[in-house]
């Protein structure tokens, strides 16, 4: 599932006068594209700030091992910082599986980076398998010195892939003692596998649930996409369960929360690979879609849902901040991703190499693609980066097969997704006759 999350700003104190009467929604999955107004009226001005009260953290509540500083008062408070990456997280809880996060915590089911170029706008939407096995740390953290060979343990190795690294170090997990007075022990934990990954280092992370991504769409009054074919609703190949819906398939259509968070989740035909895909155009679409216009008029609602389904560790102070990051790659930057698909960037869902994979990072923030159709239009242009040949399959282990389902048909997003990197209006054009 998707992880398009959103904060929603009061009027920071040093944003010019055009920003301010525009105010800001930091809609994060570059994600964070929503800008919301707080001086339309002394009322919304009241709402933003009980919201940021609510929503954001302030920077005395936040405590971490290690926490990069932002120079939030500064004139430009990135002059100093040529990059900054995002953590972006879709957790698997919703009203429907509280009883399963009580017994047995939250899952990051979606992870994303977004890697900021802070001059240009430009970002990479860095997307890693959820089912990553062997997630390595940087050498001298924490993660490390208990899992100075990666996160690995006994018992089934599903328990062990990268989306349960959050789960196993929060309260209540098996580790939950590592970050011991922190406030996001999950998070902390998961950066540094996130770094081990990327080779990034990341500065901060936003973390959106399943009711959350409804509701924040259903709040702008839906979004609207690309949707390359018919999605079941739905349905459990393995438990035998059919789907119950359709996301049909069609050009420019205007999805609300519900349809929008099936778009983004559906795997009953495809894989986790098309479904990666699908959350780029989605995070892609309501950056895009996220003006003024929608904004003025939906501030409450847009508002209310942020209040409910968003954590983060970004702090009131350093809001202002992210509000002109926000705007840097809302006004000019261009996105484009990096997919981990089997076989290419390094990536092996049995054996990745993470040197590799590293090397691949690099190559995608340095050489984005050129810049393309946005998703509501035709034909892709673009080149992809080259990909880097993935490492030999070695010591009797198989290959994975490929990532769509047996006996399915591929869809033109994993046909792209097997080059691994690529502009995000391509995967997301319509592709049809």
């Amino acid at each position: 599932m998707l992880i398009a999350l959103t904060q929603i700003a009061t009027r920071p104190p040093r944003v010019d006068g055009n920003k301010r009467a525009v105010g800001a929604v930091l809609v994060a999955a570059l994600a964070f594209g929503v800008a919301a107004p707080t001086a339309v009226a002394a009322q919304y001005s009241r709402d933003a700030d009980r919201l940021l009260d609510t929503v954001l953290p302030q920077a005395s509540e936040i405590k971490a091992s290690s926490r990069e500083t932002i120079a939030s008062n500064a004139p430009d408070p990135w002059a100093g910082t040529p990059r900054v990456n995002v953590l972006l997280l879709g957790a698997d809880g919703n009203a429907d599986r509280a009883e399963r996060i009580k017994q047995f915590g939250v899952r990051t089911d979606t992870i994303m980076v977004a890697s900021i170029d802070t001059r240009t706008g430009n970002t990479t939407l860095i997307q890693i398998p959820r089912n990553l096995p062997r997630t390595p740390f940087p050498e001298g953290s924490v993660m490390a010195e208990t899992f100075p060979d990666g996160f690995r343990g006994e018992g089934d190795p599903g328990n062990w892939y990268v989306n349960g690294i959050w789960e196993k170090t929060e309260e209540g997990g098996d580790y939950e003692d590592l970050f011991a007075g922190s406030t996001f022990p999950g998070a902390e934990a998961l950066k540094e596998g996130v770094q081990g990954i990327t080779g990034l280092e990341i500065s901060r992370f936003v973390m959106l649930d399943i009711d959350g991504l409804q509701a924040l769409i259903d709040a702008m009054g839906g979004v609207t996409i690309n949707v390359n074919r018919d999605l079941p609703i739905g349905g459990s190949r393995d438990a035998g369960i059919r789907p119950h819906g359709t996301v049909e398939r069609g050009e420019a259509r205007k999805l609300d929360g519900y349809n929008a968070m099936w778009y983004a989740r559906s795997r009953y035909d495809s894989s986790d690979y098309d479904r990666m895909a699908r959350q780029s155009c989605l995070v892609d679409a309501i950056i895009d879609q996220a003006n003024p216009e929608t904004l003025l008029t939906s501030f409450e609602p847009i508002a209310a849902a942020s209040a409910q389904i968003l954590t983060t560790d970004v702090t009131r102070d350093e809001f202002g901040a992210f509000i002109d990051l926000a705007f840097r790659v809302k006004d000019k930057g261009k996105v484009t991703r990096l997919v981990f698909a089997p076989g290419k960037n390094g990536y092996s869902p049995n054996r990745p190499d993470f040197d590799e994979m590293h090397a691949a990072v690099q190559t995608a923030i340095a050489e984005p693609a050129a810049p393309t159709a946005k998703p509501t239009t035709n034909a892709p242009t673009s080149t992809p980066v080259v990909p880097r040949p993935s490492p030999t399959v070695q010591d009797g282990q198989e290959e994975s097969p490929s990532p769509t389902e047996p006996g399915s048909t591929p869809t033109r997003d994993e046909q792209l997704l097997q080059d691994g990197s690529q502009n995000v209006g391509d995967a997301c054009a319509w592709q049809g006759d």
